[in-house]
């Protein structure tokens, strides 16, 4: 199939899709709380489970839960105490977003049909892929590192950074909490490349990219974080893909990475205690 023909094979799926496509049904709560605000459901028509919008306190931004039964919804608006219902039944019970979606902040690129020269590698064979990669980069090497405390691919950056590379790291927060991912990052940043902890709003979100762009011109991607266990425990792939195009798209995706900028709210308060007189202690 052509690039021409796929486009409109694209836009007649397009309008099947958007004439099957029907609004979803949003319902809201008045939780009558000071704590809890803007409750809200939403769902496909006859669906079984939908996402449930809340606001916690004074922070102005919204949690979703993903995948929230009916059932559950019915019941929180029968709730009596709907603050105590949602504290027991549904804060942690399921997936949840805490401000918004990737797609918000980061509008991707469309995807682009191109020929590539690519490899695959699986496994104990993963390091040496990412290192063949590093040993031939001449001028730049982006790296996004979920994970990061294999020292080799560690002691390549730095030589590549030695010979006038220019090497940049972008590492989750939370597991470079580590000991061995301190201790890589420590040497890192001696020997001068700059390494930022991404961290992520949310108690299950991460920054869980594993790729590096080389001279803008190769991209490595896949499962393998850049870890031992990931070397010699783990069941793990990993592409080499040979396109500048690619390379221009991973460049963009890494540029985009930051950290939220907003902390996750607080427990809901505990009730002031009343105030007694001395007889009464």
């Amino acid at each position: 199939m052509n690039g021409k023909r796929g486009w409109i094979w694209m836009a007649a799926w397009a309008g099947v899709a958007a004439a099957a496509w029907a609004a979803p049904v949003r319902e809201t709560l008045d939780a009558q709380s000071d704590w809890l605000h803007d409750v809200s459901y939403e769902c496909e028509d006859g669906a079984a489970e939908g996402t449930l919008t809340v606001r916690l306190g004074d922070d102005p931004v919204d949690i979703r839960y993903f995948e929230v039964p009916r059932e559950v919804w019915n019941e929180f608006k029968a709730a009596e105490s709907k603050g105590a219902y949602y504290g027991k039944n549904v804060r942690q019970r399921y997936e949840r977003q805490y401000g918004k979606s990737r797609q918000e902040i980061f509008d991707s690129p469309l995807p682009i049909q191109t020929q590539v020269a690519a490899l695959c590698a699986f496994n104990e064979e993963c390091e040496a892929v990412v290192l063949e990669g590093i040993e031939k980069s001449r001028e730049s090497i982006w790296v996004a590192a979920y994970a990061f405390t294999r020292t080799r691919i560690a002691a390549a950056l730095v030589r590549a950074h030695r010979r006038g590379v220019r090497v940049e790291v972008k590492m989750d927060a939370n597991q470079a909490e580590f000991a061995g991912a301190q201790k890589l990052i420590d040497w890192l940043r001696r020997e001068g490349i700059p390494v930022t902890l991404i961290h992520v709003a949310g108690e299950y979100s991460a920054m869980h990219n594993k790729f590096m762009v080389f001279d803008m011109r190769w991209v490595i991607a896949g499962s393998y974080n850049f870890t031992t266990v990931a070397q010699v425990s783990n069941w793990e792939n990993l592409i080499w893909v040979d396109s500048p195009d690619m390379a221009e798209q991973y460049k963009q995706a890494w540029d985009a990475i930051a950290s939220d900028e907003i902390a996750e709210p607080r427990d809901e308060p505990a009730p002031k205690k009343k105030k007694t007189s001395p007889a009464a202690d």
